[in-house]
């Protein structure tokens, strides 16, 4: 039976309300969320996850906005992706490194001098597998810049993103992105029509390359497949990708949670909250 489930909660550090909006979802998986939810009065948490299999779907401030962080580049793969599907740029074209794409983060590039170049190629599998702001920058740059970049992005059918700034401009967090928008982007872009099959194929094993397995990976089965991007400023952290089962199953997942500065419950919760949703899900046929 199809329902919906209508909760609010407050947080005494993150006022907004928790709007929960859950569809065909078992009362128990969501007591369990909330009861998890509860342990962490100091986080406000974005929580989406669509089974394949069924009409359900759990939906906890999925479409409310977050700090984008690295998860904006989901997004800026899959308009490069786009680009390259149309013939307009090839992944062997080269980009040159300027002063102005170094900022702080993982990877190597921020310190190679300026006037050093490397392949579009080697850019993108840097940009999502170990989350290289510098070549990040490089990319959006590539692609016209900011403004260029998030018109191609527009026109993907996110309601609630938003790339306004470079990668590595964090004071006034303005990239946005929210829960829903990143699993309709991964179910579209992997499973979907956006990409060309040899795109979709190459974005998922790309993805599954991510080197950060800290978050929603730690929760799930240790062989299960899942291409996914992660995304950590001071203030939020947060993990996105479809998880993979067996019987041509899949569950798409977003979890977002806004925290203290560098709060490392974030990191936890996302772990804890990510193993309920699949143990709860693995076997189930809601």
């Amino acid at each position: 039976m199809l329902y919906t489930i209508l909760v609010f909660f407050s947080f005494f550090i993150y006022s907004p309300k928790v709007i929960s909006k859950n569809i065909g979802s078992t009362t128990s998986l969501l007591s369990k969320i909330n009861a998890k939810m509860r342990q962490y009065p100091q986080l406000f948490c974005g929580i989406y996850v669509k089974p394949s299999w069924t009409q359900s779907e759990i939906n906890i401030n999925g479409d409310t906005t977050f700090p984008a962080a690295s998860l904006i580049k989901i997004p800026i793969a899959v308009v490069l992706l786009q680009e390259i599907d149309k013939g307009k740029i090839s992944f062997d074209e080269n980009l040159t490194l300027l002063n102005k794409h170094k900022v702080s983060g993982t990877g190597s590039l921020k310190n190679a001098k300026a006037g050093t170049k490397i392949s579009l190629r080697q850019a993108f599998e840097q940009m999502l597998t170990i989350s290289d702001n510098t070549a990040t920058n490089m990319i959006i740059d590539f692609l016209g810049g900011p403004k260029s970049c998030n018109e191609k992005i527009s026109k993907l059918g996110l309601k609630n993103t938003a790339l306004i700034e470079p990668i590595g401009s964090f004071s006034k967090s303005q990239n946005k992105i929210s829960p829903r928008d990143l699993v309709a982007l991964f179910e579209k872009s992997l499973e979907g029509s956006l990409l060309s099959n040899d795109s979709r194929k190459y974005l998922k094993r790309t993805l599954t390359k991510v080197k950060n397995k800290a978050l929603i990976k730690q929760g799930i089965g240790k062989f299960t497949s899942f291409p996914h991007k992660t995304g950590t400023v001071g203030t939020c952290v947060g993990d996105a990708g479809i998880i993979y089962l067996p019987f041509q199953k899949r569950i798409g997942i977003s979890i977002i949670v806004k925290r203290p500065w560098n709060d490392l419950s974030g990191q936890k919760f996302i772990k804890e909250i990510s193993k309920i949703i699949y143990s709860d899900l693995k076997f189930s046929s809601i």
